[in-house]
């Protein structure tokens, strides 16, 4: 139960709000539409195959459409401002969560800007055409907490180091061409590598999520796995973090806003329908006020993310705070009003092979991937009762903010 395609995410939601999201007509909204309908058309040359297992199936599925996008060109988003980033993955979200990985560099975005010129001309390529990248922060200890990563490097041949840890709820799992591993360095620092989903050191433990299960997820073991000189990231591994994630959250939440704003979009076509044929004489007003309540909650929600991608695009001190803050509240929000929607669409919407079905699973792990929502609400609550330092920094909160637990 779907609405009928991409249109509706573009003139229902997007459009009506378009002076206000790209004030500086800066989003090149021709792309925009080009990217919707070439998704859909990927969407359409691949159906659903009951040949594989379900979770390869979607893994498969997946993967190609990446490609065909990036053979069309749609993957390469760095040279388009935020707020592009920003509603391309609203699109995507608003067809399935499960395309969050569909446009732009993902987490290889750390090795786009802080890579070594090998490392950059090595992957970037591969990613452009449509490969994976994926990230391993989180430790089975608990959370990321960055601070108290036991992931190690120590000194090897030629000027290598081999690195030798465990990482927890790493997605993309058996997927990603290449990971961005945070360790370790034999001097104690925190710092990250970019490191080839080929190794031999690298074994891998799936566990079946809950929700986001187009893509693997579980256990990744490093076993003196070799870290040449090229492959580190410029940059101390604290820093790199903050700064990706403070422009990497406002793209997941926007994905999960667009996948809330379908599920309206379906119980209102549904509910109108119901109306014109007659099954359904009146609506009543409590399931009014719901969808008038919903639709406020996620357009709000929706340029919050804006506004957390334009202070990350422009490097404000208090953007990573705004990525924190509104993935939290973005997610919430998606969560709540796709509950409250779903009710109105009746037993229809419980029935396991209904896409409402599936977006509510993929929100709720949501909850939990690239920052769980509650300890992103704590850590911006922090920074409203900090002193600011000279530099207008919140003292306190610079070093809190990722310590909170994160999977990817």
């Amino acid at each position: 139960m779907n609405p009928t395609g991409h249109g509706e995410a573009i003139t229902t939601w997007l459009q009506p709000l378009r002076a206000v999201l790209d004030p500086g007509d800066r989003v090149d909204w021709t792309r925009l539409t080009a990217l919707t309908t070439a998704l859909d058309q990927a969407l359409a040359d691949h159906p659903v195959s009951s040949d594989l297992p379900a979770g390869a199936e979607r893994s498969r599925r997946l993967r190609v459409i990446r490609h065909e996008l990036g053979r069309r060109g749609h993957i390469d988003t760095t040279g388009e401002p935020a707020p592009f980033q920003v509603l391309a993955q609203f699109v995507c979200g608003y067809r399935d969560i499960d395309l969050r990985d569909t446009t732009g560099l993902g987490h290889g975005r750390l090795i786009a800007h802080y890579g070594s010129p090998q490392a950059q001309q090595r992957w970037i390529p591969r990613l452009v055409a449509g490969e994976l990248a994926g990230i391993a922060v989180t430790e089975p200890h608990g959370g990321s907490r960055p601070a108290e990563t036991r992931t190690r490097a120590v000194p090897g041949p030629a000027g290598m180091w081999l690195v030798t840890g465990c990482k927890t709820w790493i997605s993309r799992l058996t997927e990603a061409a290449v990971f961005v591993v945070f360790f370790r360095a034999p001097d104690g620092r925190l710092t990250a590598a970019a490191v080839d989903g080929t190794e031999p050191g690298l074994r891998r433990q799936s566990i079946p999520p809950a929700g986001l299960a187009g893509w693997t997820w579980g256990v990744l073991d490093l076993d003196a796995v070799p870290i040449r000189p090229e492959d580190v990231l410029q940059g101390h591994g604290m820093a790199l973090l903050r700064k990706h994630f403070a422009s990497y959250r406002p793209l997941v939440t926007a994905t999960a806003l667009g996948g809330a704003a379908a599920i309206f979009d379906t119980v209102t076509a549904g509910l109108s329908a119901r109306q014109a044929s007659g099954d359904l004489p009146r609506l009543r007003d409590s399931a009014l006020v719901t969808l008038g309540r919903a639709h406020a909650q996620l357009v709000t929600a929706l340029l919050g993310a804006v506004v957390a991608a334009h202070l990350a695009d422009t490097g404000h001190y208090d953007a990573e705070l705004w990525g924190a803050a509104m993935k939290a509240h973005g997610i919430d929000t998606a969560n709540s009003t796709a509950a409250e929607l779903a009710l109105l669409l009746g037993a229809a919407g419980f029935r396991a092979d209904c896409q409402t079905a599936k977006t509510r699973r993929d929100l709720n792990g949501l909850l939990y991937a690239d920052g769980i929502y509650d300890s992103l609400y704590r850590t911006a609550g922090k920074h409203h009762t900090t002193e600011r330092d000279a530099a207008g920094e919140h003292t306190a909160t610079r070093s809190k903010l990722m310590s909170v637990p994160m999977t990817a």
